[in-house]
């Protein structure tokens, strides 16, 4: 994000979560934002059809460009006062003000979906890429950890914090004592805490003007500072890629399913051919997703016919 000056704009998060998506999972940072909706006149040279490029077209070429039309919009106030502009929809000026209101609260409603019902809605028609990454973009599919009653997706979730220790340990740390802390004063620390984790332990990933644009929205403090400074002398790091894979794809792909060898199979075809990288053995698999606390429904023996 820019703002007007130039400078890199990057917002105050309240916390970390664990965010699945199409082909991959990791752990974000959450904006601490809210949605605001409104409408009002504005004049028609204003209302473009691209509202974003100063060159784009009127919307109406039958209206003189002080004639006043509606605007019915969104837009994001951060915590920190910055807002920035979401949708916006124009209405023409004989429209009366109360189907205005109408529609601004069909975009409120619109925008109250949730995800579920958004990702129902793609399964509703030849969805194209974009309109999936649209609802992945502003339905994040936030992760929690299950009840451990439900032990398939229990141990995928903790499965996958695992993996992401590989990254981000203190940060998994923190976030697993956010989630089990009720206390929602102490809660917000620790998440906060998770945040300037998260900061420092992503050190390598980071250009210049990020680490300032970041500071100026989420104060880091002196020790994860010296934190950031640790990991910089360290190697990058970085996710094992199949590790990765059989905690994505456990469950999504029934790897739990599958033999030893069959897996094998599927994580040589999927991951690591493509990475130009040698084959693991049935054993070895085996073993990555014991670590991983991923648990085999097969049955040993032959295929059931």
């Amino acid at each position: 994000m820019s703002q007007p000056s130039g400078k890199l704009y990057i917002p105050p998060y309240s916390g970390v979560r664990l965010i699945e998506c199409r082909d991959h999972f990791q752990l974000v940072p959450v904006p601490d934002v809210r949605k605001v909706y409104g409408y009002g006149k504005i004049k028609a040279s204003k209302a473009t059809c691209d509202p974003d490029d100063p060159n784009s077209e009127p919307f109406w070429d039958d209206l003189g460009p002080d004639e006043e039309v509606w605007a019915v919009m969104q837009w994001y106030e951060f915590a920190d006062g910055h807002k920035e502009q979401g949708d916006i929809r124009f209405v023409r000026p004989e429209v009366p003000e109360g189907e205005v209101r109408e529609r601004m609260e069909q975009m409120q409603k619109l925008d109250s979906f949730t995800r579920e019902e958004a990702v129902g809605l793609l399964q509703c028609y030849d969805a194209s890429e974009d309109d999936k990454d649209y609802v992945e973009s502003e339905y994040p599919n936030y992760q929690t950890e299950p009840d451990p009653k439900d032990t398939d997706n229990y141990d995928v979730y903790n499965a996958r914090l695992k993996v992401m220790c590989e990254l981000q340990p203190k940060t998994v740390t923190l976030l697993k004592i956010a989630s089990a802390t009720k206390d929602p004063v102490k809660r917000q620390f620790v998440e906060r805490q998770a945040v300037k984790s998260y900061f420092a332990e992503l050190a390598h990933y980071f250009t210049e003007d990020e680490i300032l644009a970041w500071q100026r929205s989420n104060p880091v403090g002196t020790g994860w500072m010296c934190e950031f400074a640790e990991v910089m002398r360290e190697p990058r790091r970085t996710i094992d890629p199949v590790n990765h894979e059989l905690a994505l794809n456990w469950l999504r792909e029934k790897y739990n399913l599958l033999t030893a060898g069959e897996l094998s199979e599927s994580i040589w075809q999927r991951v690591l051919r493509w990475l130009k990288l040698d084959r693991l053995s049935p054993d070895a698999i085996k073993k990555r997703r014991e670590r991983l606390g991923l648990t085999t429904k097969r049955k040993p023996g032959s295929p059931e016919k």
